[in-house]
């Protein structure tokens, strides 16, 4: 079969598509007919060996995979060969084939596109732990997202619609802006001195109720003061670049909270809880509430080069490859 493979930690340039055999499922495992594997940050991370989950070369980056089963591993009950699913794996989904564990093996609805489920699922799933599990997202709530044009960002911006919230986006250009607007945000504001102003003046006057945060940076120390009472803290990555500080006397006085959101340490501590988000992501996806725009790569040659405009921040809405 063909695979991305990276054999040496030198960065998105370095992957090039290559044969490699086709992999055996094992017990517990499925394997899976590669329609289209999702395409992010995270296959960048693990191209440089900055990843927190080590990977040895010879490696296939991809963790997020829609597909056909083709082959099923021993003691697997609950699918048989032809399902449509979507699956986690930790390495290896941009192939045109990969085994995956069934209990992060997801039967798709019906209207559930591949593509569309590929290019959203971890980035969904890590938006709707972090909404419901970790934040207890409420309808008629205010959620302000950061790094809002990002693939987390338009899965968070959908996903607190759709359970009713009022969303507003911060991103650091207009034309990010307006792909938050066609996403869905209620309002889309750039960043500044000045962001807790003219986020209460489209709020009605009010902070915010939740905070979802994969930037960190500047826009941390910013918005945990635009948090209301009882207000909840999302962190969910550094992509700006600085780890936050926040002052325990502010979260104190309002009540309100910091929560870390992992997707990885989720899936391994709280296992029973993920068929729970999945259920609602594919659920959205099969609705059309969740429908990301989507950068589309056709075959795994184009992948490097996405993932180095992904580093370059030069990338707007989520890449997709699409395999079989």
């Amino acid at each position: 079969m063909k695979a991305l493979i990276c054999n040496e930690y030198d960065g998105p340039a370095a992957l090039t598509v290559q044969e490699t055999n086709r992999p055996v499922p094992e017990e517990g495992e499925v394997l899976i007919k590669v329609v289209a594997a999702g395409v992010s940050y995270v296959d960048v991370l693990m191209s440089r060996n900055k990843h927190q989950n080590k990977h040895e070369t010879p490696f296939s980056p991809g963790m997020e995979v829609a597909g056909v089963i083709s082959a099923l591993g021993s003691s697997v009950s609950g699918f048989v060969i032809g399902d449509r699913v979507a699956a986690l794996v930790y390495d290896g989904g941009q192939a045109e084939y990969v085994s995956a564990k069934i209990s992060e093996v997801f039967k798709l609805p019906e209207g559930c596109d591949m593509v569309k489920t590929a290019a959203a699922l971890s980035v969904a799933l890590t938006s709707e732990m972090a909404l419901t599990d970790k934040a207890g997202i409420a309808k008629g709530e205010t959620v302000l997202v950061g790094g809002a044009a990002g693939g987390i960002g338009l899965s968070a911006i959908q996903l607190a619609k759709y359970h009713g919230a009022r969303v507003i986006a911060a991103v650091s250009s207009e034309a990010r802006a307006e792909t938050c607007r066609k996403a869905g945000a209620d309002a889309a504001l750039l960043y500044g001195a000045d962001l807790r102003e003219r986020v209460r003046a489209v709020n009605d006057g009010r902070d915010v109720d939740i905070v979802l945060d994969p930037v960190g940076g500047d826009f941390a120390e910013q918005a945990a003061n635009i948090l209301d009472w009882n207000g909840r803290y999302l962190v969910i990555g550094f992509a700006g670049g600085g780890v936050p500080k926040f002052a325990a006397n502010r979260l104190l006085v309002k009540n309100r909270s910091v929560h870390g959101v992992v997707l990885g340490y989720y899936r391994w501590r709280k296992p029973e809880g993920l068929p729970v988000i999945a259920k609602t992501v594919l659920k959205a996806i099969a609705a059309g509430a969740l429908d990301m725009p989507l950068v589309e790569l056709d075959g795994l040659a184009q992948v490097p080069d996405a993932l180095s405009k992904i580093e370059k921040r030069e990338m707007i809405g989520k890449a997709v490859v699409k395999i079989g």
